[in-house]
């Protein structure tokens, strides 16, 4: 009885001790985790915004240098030369992509600037208050943000003196909008700010926080905000955030918002040689619900221990009673694993035979895909087939009449000719056999050129039909892969059919067909003259039932795709730097050695 009551008191004092330990554990483990993962944000952020940065910062040195800005410095009265000036920047402008440049004289009056022609131009402004002119005119580059006088818009200004015989003639002036970095960082669980040296926030993923102190600022330091006109008339409010602001990583904590949704971890990181430091906070908030989660866990592991062992010791008085009870269940036990096991193999079975279908229907895919391709190209087949049927059959009637005539010779001669043409035609119709007939799925050692050539005499009549001319380029020396031959042909005959009918409607219809060695690897290229593959539609030509055809049923490619993987290879499209599409096959080599390039070229007119 003692014994039983001692039994709670251990399992409280166990749960103490393990809900320390798992919390302990938990939060540094968690912590470190959020530290890690948002040390790498904060980086990115930095990088980010340091990259914008540098993009801009020497334009206005460049610019300085410009006769052009020499010239309208020394003709401020010249009307005309203002306007090239304003026209020069707009254009430029337009190119970099910037929010703003202009030209200031010694006096701080803007002279010429790109928007010019815009409702809020800076031209005739004085900007001579600003901390970046009064740095440039002492032949300093400068650099400065703030908000914009004259548009209310945040931007970081570059400065640069326009120097002109030992003296300074006017600054050029790059502001670059800061709205752009914000867009990128949106949306996320994170909060990224970028705040000034006294903590007021310039650049915010939160809106509702721009232009706003982290935490409360004197009167001084108000009064010196407001006379920098740095945040124009802007009224300066706190967010009263608490905490070591100026460690990192640092727990703080936004006073306005109740519970634990206020609480954050702070990373901060400063900007070499700006006065900018950005900080990334990241809301403790999962650390919390994890914790809590963990807690309930423990709670209720130990209420189902406690459960067991009070159970345990009532089962110990009824042991005896219940034993054939146990002897049933036991029997139960084994029959409900001997039934999930049967399940479990008829559960196998029904995998292999829908794996099996799987594959069935794959080849049979495939051997739908070749049928479809010796549907394109039937008319010209039935061409080339018909020309020497019809010859046949002359040169049968000729030969008849040089026999009644008893010229042996001609009719000799004719029957020759129907060999030959028997000959041709038997070579069209084991090619289409080959073509046709279901491939064997293992993989061998195979030869490229001879596929490449087998693939060629297939739709030579649709070549020759179409008018299309077509090149081999080919390497003198046999390059050996590892692949399935049938298949590989079914695959080259089918670019070489997109190909075709792609240029239906050009002009200029060639086809040229590459082999070469790649990085250790085999490339066929198959490259057309037609009209190249619209951007939008590159990035889907390999999925299943995506056609550009107005009767494609869209496998063909996709079906291509799964066989070239199949053989530990790649296959992709992309638009040719002149003119046309290009597809490209990548095999490994077997073996190699390389080869001196042989040209080919096949014509069908």
């Amino acid at each position: 009885m003692v014994q039983n009551r001692r039994i709670p008191l251990i399992l409280i004092g166990l749960y103490i001790m393990t809900a320390i330990f798992s919390m302990s554990w938990l939060w540094q483990f968690s912590y470190q985790s959020l530290i890690s993962s948002n040390q790498q944000e904060l980086e990115r952020f930095s990088r980010r915004l340091e990259t914008q940065l540098q993009h801009f910062a020497y334009i206005p040195q460049l610019l300085s240098r410009q006769s052009i800005i020499f010239d309208a410095l020394k003709l401020t009265a010249d009307s005309a030369q203002r306007d090239i000036v304003n026209s020069h920047l707009a254009s430029i402008n337009q190119v970099i992509d910037a929010s703003d440049i202009y030209l200031l004289d010694t006096k701080g009056n803007t002279i010429a600037a790109s928007n010019w022609q815009s409702r809020d131009s800076f031209v005739g402004n004085n900007f001579a208050f600003r901390p970046y002119f009064i740095q440039a005119m002492v032949g300093k580059q400068a650099d400065y943000f703030a908000l914009g006088s004259s548009s209310g818009k945040r931007g970081y200004y570059f400065a640069y003196p326009v120097h002109h015989s030992g003296e300074v003639l006017g600054v050029v002036v790059l502001k670059m909008d800061l709205s752009a970095v914000e867009k990128d960082w949106s949306g996320k669980q994170q909060h990224f700010l970028v705040t000034d040296t006294n903590n007021i926030v310039f650049i915010s993923s939160e809106t509702s926080w721009l232009f706003r102190s982290l935490t409360p600022l004197s009167a001084q330091i108000k009064e010196q905000i407001r006379s920098s006109r740095r945040y124009a008339d802007k009224e300066i409010s706190d967010l009263s955030f608490s905490g070591s602001l100026n460690k990192s990583p640092a727990i703080i904590r936004l006073n306005t918002t109740q519970g634990i949704g206020g609480s954050y971890l702070s990373l901060t990181r400063n900007l070499p040689n700006i006065a900018l430091q950005v900080r990334v906070l990241a809301p403790i908030t999962p650390i919390v619900i994890d914790i809590a989660m963990l807690i309930a866990a423990l709670s209720l592991v130990f209420i189902l221990v406690y459960l067991v062992l009070i159970l345990a010791g009532q089962r110990q008085s009824r042991i005896r009673e219940k034993e054939q009870l146990q002897v049933k269940a036991k029997q139960e036990l084994e029959f409900k694993v001997m039934r999930r096991t049967s399940a479990l193999q008829v559960e196998v079975e029904e995998r292999k035979k829908a794996e099996k279908a799987l594959k069935d229907t794959r080849n049979e895919s495939i051997q739908a895909a070749k049928l479809a391709v010796l549907g394109q190209l039937s008319t010209s087949l039935s061409h080339e087939l018909n020309n020497p049927l019809a010859a046949i059959r002359s040169c049968a009637d000729n030969a008849g009449v040089f026999i009644e005539r008893n010229k042996i010779e001609q009719a000799s001669g004719n029957l020759k000719q129907i060999t030959a043409l028997t000959e041709r035609m038997a070579k069209i119709s084991s090619q289409l056999k080959l073509f046709a007939r279901k491939s064997d799925v293992e993989l061998s050692v195979i030869t490229l050129q001879p596929v490449i050539l087998a693939a060629f005499e297939l739709v030579k009549p649709q070549l020759k039909a179409s008018r299309v001319k077509l090149s081999l380029n080919l390497p003198e020396h046999l390059i050996h892969v590892k692949a399935e031959p049938v298949q590989l042909e079914q695959i080259v005959v089918n670019l070489l059919s997109n190909a075709i009918q792609a240029m239906e409607e050009s002009e200029q219809k060639e086809i040229e067909i590459k082999l070469w060695i790649n990085q250790h690897k085999a490339q066929v290229e198959v490259l057309d003259s037609g009209p190249g593959i619209i951007n939008a539609d590159l990035n889907r030509l390999f999925e299943p039932f995506f056609t550009t055809k107005e009767t494609g049923l869209g496998l063909g490619l996709s079906i291509s795709q799964q066989i070239i993987q199949n053989m530990r290879g790649d296959i992709w499209a992309e638009n040719s730097v002149e003119l046309g599409a290009r597809f490209c096959i990548n095999l490994p080599l077997e073996k190699y050695i390389y080869p001196n390039q042989l040209n080919i070229q096949e014509s069908a007119s």
